[in-house]
């Protein structure tokens, strides 16, 4: 399993917190799927449609979330 680091749990806090009353789509990559599943659910964790996850070229991950 891939482990996130601590600055990618804080650099989500600090995009979701940034304005709080207007949510606005982010773009992150993630180089797996288990890295991509453990970011999405950090706090604050994704709900519904609240993103979305393509797979690039080079295997990696491109999220599109909504904070």
């Amino acid at each position: 399993m891939t482990q996130l680091s601590a600055t990618a749990a804080e650099t989500k806090k600090a995009l979701a917190s940034q304005d709080a009353a207007t949510k606005t789509w982010r773009h992150v990559i993630q180089p797996d799927a288990d890295a991509a599943a453990n970011y999405l659910n950090l706090n604050p964790a994704q709900g519904p449609g609240e993103a979305t996850v393509t797979t690039r070229p080079d295997g990696q991950l491109d999220l599109l979330v909504l904070l």
